[in-house]
């Protein structure tokens, strides 16, 4: 174990493991990445039902909150944990909600503090008013701001401007995803009952309208009926946002004669089996108001094992994926189908564009997003 350099970090967040939202695996990996380079790490977070088991070692965790929520109750709390900090501690916002709180309470704490910010959270930023005063004034008042790709910084800086510092901190994906799944067939009876010659195709994250699963499904029917490709499997797994969202991918699929597969909660090994059996990951993100991909942790996940992706040009996307997927514009589903297409009938490209993305994920690591989030703390640990 490291003995702790004395620099202690708090992270505030609204979402926390066990939840497998992008905020949630951002602060836990985090707060490892810290621990593991010598930091003392207090985390204020949810609590969730049996979360104790997914809580990281050698991290001090308080949690107080709800998901998506901070109760009053758990204010005078907060309060007394970060005035407990020693004078030198620096607060890390995980999301706008800590971070709002966290400028308020300033005064009473008087801890420096710094930001990340997320894609979605940046295109929020679009009403006049009051509101966005303070949002501005919370935002532009910590000592650094970070991003988690220059798309989102973009957006940040034409909303609400500058920051005094600020700092690109691409997120990162974790070892455990380059592992091979264990041996043996699909845990999930849908998924083992799967066509072994289908062309699988798979889209992973939360079921909701940005991320295009209705394009997609119109993409996957023009590859097959101008394309000539061959009926496809479409494996579509995440936590539905909206269960109405959920019942028209399922419409969209019955409309255009694309089979679906949605088999809701798997194990992080049929999830590397869906990767490994798919011909592609696909992403056909939308970019709509208030929401947008600011990076794309699951290009990374797929890429790790050996699975290129096929996606939309929008946002973070490019950023993570450079040249070693396939890139469509923006709303431009005959080219997304082309693609599509494309990877089902090459087994050669399909190698060597994954093989390529595996390279890639490589390089991101959450010990260099620690690195560039706290670049005085940790300029020289290594990834």
């Amino acid at each position: 174990m490291l003995q702790r350099s004395g620099r202690t970090v708090a992270i505030i967040t609204c979402e926390y493991a066990p939840f497998s939202g992008g905020i949630g695996t951002y602060s836990v990996e985090l707060a490892r990445a810290l621990a593991a380079a010598g930091c003392r790490v207090v985390v204020i977070a949810p609590a969730y039902e049996g979360a104790a088991t997914a809580l990281p070692e050698d991290v001090e965790h308080h949690c107080i909150l709800r998901h998506h929520a901070i109760p009053p109750r758990a204010v005078p709390a907060l309060l007394a944990i970060l005035r407990r900090l020693p004078a030198g501690a620096i607060v890390l916002a995980a999301d706008i909600r800590s971070l709002l709180l966290v400028r308020l309470l300033q005064p009473l704490h008087r801890r420096r503090y710094r930001v990340m910010v997320h894609g979605s959270e940046a295109s929020k930023f679009r009403s006049g008013g009051v509101k966005l005063a303070s949002v501005r004034n919370a935002y532009l008042g910590a000592e650094l701001v970070a991003y988690n790709s220059r798309a989102t910084r973009d957006i940040f800086r034409a909303q609400l401007g500058r920051p005094r510092r600020e700092a690109i901190a691409y997120l990162g994906v974790g070892r455990d995803w380059f592992d091979p799944p264990a041996r043996g067939a699909f845990d999930d009876a849908a998924l083992a009952a799967l066509p072994q010659h289908a062309p699988l195709f798979c889209s992973v994250g939360r079921l909701e309208p940005r991320k295009g699963h209705v394009e997609t499904l119109a993409a996957l029917a023009l590859a097959r009926d101008r394309h000539g490709m061959a009926d496809p499997v479409y494996v579509v797994i995440g936590r539905a946002e909206d269960e109405g969202y959920a019942r028209a991918i399922g419409d969209a699929a019955r409309d255009v004669g694309v089979r679906i597969v949605m088999p809701g909660r798997l194990s992080i090994d049929d999830i590397k089996r869906v990767y490994r059996r798919s011909a592609a990951h696909l992403l056909f993100a939308r970019a709509l108001p208030g929401k947008i991909e600011g990076f794309g942790l699951v290009l990374l996940e797929a890429a790790a094992q050996g699975c290129p992706s096929i996606a939309a040009a929008t946002g973070g996307i490019p950023e993570v994926l450079g040249d070693t997927g396939s890139l469509v514009a923006d709303g431009d589903i005959e080219s997304f189908a082309a693609r599509i297409a494309i990877y089902a009938g090459d087994a050669t490209l399909r190698a060597d564009r994954g093989a390529a993305a595996r390279g890639r994920a490589s390089g991101f690591t959450w010990a260099k997003c620690a690195r560039d989030s706290f670049p005085e703390l940790l300029g020289g640990v290594s990834a």
